[in-house]
């Protein structure tokens, strides 16, 4: 799980010090990572609620980034 928010605080500070602009690939990237990790989650029966919100973080800095 450390994994997946260091990959989403990465993606924000990028979008911070990129005068606001985030790299599409790898935000895309972290997202395609983040919903692999939900499908696994949900076949094994884990908890999914802090992969869902890290999913719309993504999804937040994406659009913001639109």
């Amino acid at each position: 799980m450390n994994t997946y928010y260091r990959m989403v605080i990465e993606l924000m500070k990028e979008s911070l010090t990129s005068v606001n602009r985030v790299n599409s690939d790898e935000s895309l990237r972290v997202l395609t990572e983040i919903e692999k990790a939900i499908t696994t989650a949900k076949i094994t029966g884990q908890p999914l609620d802090e992969l869902y919100q890290l999913k719309a973080d993504v999804e937040l800095v994406r659009a913001l980034n639109e």
